[in-house]
């Protein structure tokens, strides 16, 4: 070898090793992409011994990262939709439900916003038009043109409020003035302007508080003085409220409270869990903590000012750790409702008492069992809606791992397929 040709074969030496690295990725990946797909199409529609089922809405094979899941009726059809944001993929989509014939197949029809990375997104009328916008991020805004140009994507008007991240954008009325404002990161909100509604520098902002990482915004009164509090389970610190402190002061700081102490939780929801016209409080305990595994049930003890909770803590029968929640009334029974729970991995699962709810020793549980439910490797929070036009409420979700994608379980109270609803088998 002549002197000076030695980093030369060097070189190719490595762009060789390279290549040959690369090869080998490109074929895991797609034996990854064809094992992910494989799973949703082995066990898509599949019942289980409860009747039922897991549907695909729109797979994910390419991991791009569906996170929240908004439901509402967009084209007026009467059949709810179901607009999307995929965090890795940086766009959200508005899949338009094909309606109950067609229903538990891949939905076809969408159209689709691109923009940055998005873990949250929500829903309301910030235009004041009577229509329903869409909110990504916290920051992008795309106002609704109304049903006769809803699949038109260019008609949709985008405003861009910030261009950094803020989780759990919720649409609410914070000032009372009858229009909607937006509350982003679960600490501070931007008033929508009477005019210039799509200018962003009409839509001034106003701070409520500091939070660390906001699982839930919910608007609520807790302590049942006329005006909604705001109740966010602040992962890595608490379970926490901030005291709406009245019309006249709402654009002041509000003061944050402990609701629980639990530093680790996942999602929450407030609803009325023992039929004493309360609102109860029920939050995942998640994979870290004194409470990992749990779920914490704090029944209403008190009927105003600073609440008072009989706490309720209930094994998780199955899953990873108990991740989303939803309290509904699944089994139709009109006579109370039941809380469900989404792991993050496994098998969806309800708990429900018998006789006086207070008594921990009354409450039980059971898992909702499906096939392939091991292959839906990262589920997120519960939404609940119709999907198939059978009058009871069916659960959405998306999965991020597994390849499933946008997905949802049909609640088999009744039957989509009978006209006059009666109760399935």
């Amino acid at each position: 070898m002549r002197a000076g040709q030695e980093p030369r074969f060097f070189y190719i030496y490595l762009m060789n090793r390279l290549m040959i690295t690369l090869f080998g990725l490109i074929i895991v990946c797609a034996i990854n992409a064809e094992e992910k797909a494989s799973f949703w199409k082995t066990y898509s529609g599949k019942a289980g011994p409860t009747g039922w089922r897991c549907h695909i809405v729109q797979p994910d094979p390419e991991d791009h990262g569906p996170d929240g899941i908004n439901v509402h009726d967009w084209d007026g059809d009467g059949d709810s939709d179901l607009f999307v944001n995929f965090e890795e993929g940086g766009y959200s989509r508005l899949y338009f439900n094909p309606g109950s014939k067609n229903v538990r197949k891949v939905w076809l029809e969408f159209i689709e916003f691109k923009h940055g990375k998005c873990e949250d997104s929500g829903i309301g009328d910030l235009d004041a038009d009577g229509d329903t916008d869409y909110v990504a991020n916290g920051g992008w805004i795309y106002f609704n043109p109304g049903k006769r140009q809803v699949r038109d994507p260019s008609a949709w008007k985008k405003m861009t409020l910030f261009d950094y991240e803020r989780r759990v954008p919720t649409v609410t009325d914070v000032d009372g003035d009858g229009l909607n404002d937006l509350v982003v990161g679960a600490q501070e909100w931007y008033k929508q302007p009477k005019k210039g509604k799509y200018q962003a520098d009409r839509w001034e902002k106003f701070i409520i508080g500091n939070n660390r990482w906001p699982m839930n915004c919910i608007m609520y009164d807790l302590d049942m003085d006329g005006d909604k509090d705001m109740v966010v389970p602040d992962r890595g610190r608490e379970i926490c409220w901030y005291v709406n402190p009245g019309k006249s002061k709402v654009t002041n700081l509000w003061k944050r409270k402990t609701l629980h102490f639990h530093h680790e939780p996942m999602f929450m929801a407030i609803d009325d869990v023992n039929s004493d016209q309360l609102g109860d409080v029920v939050i995942t305990g998640g994979s870290k903590g004194e409470l990992a595994g749990k779920l914490i049930v704090l029944l209403r003890t008190n009927q105003g000012g600073e609440p008072t909770f009989k706490e309720i803590i209930i094994d998780q029968p199955t899953g990873v750790f108990p991740k989303g929640v939803a309290v509904t009334d699944l089994d139709g029974d009109g006579k109370k409702k039941e809380i469900l729970v989404i792991p993050k991995s496994g098998e969806l699962w309800t708990a429900t008492y018998l006789n006086d709810a207070a008594e921990p020793k009354n409450w039980q549980t059971a898992p909702l069992v499906m096939p392939g439910s091991e292959t839906r490797k990262k589920m997120d929070n519960a939404w609940l809606g119709d999907l198939d036009g059978d009058s009871d409420l069916d659960v959405i979700t998306t999965e991020e791992n597994g390849g499933w994608g946008v997905i949802w379980f049909e609640n088999p109270l009744y039957d989509s397929d009978k006209v006059n609803r009666t109760p399935s088998n």
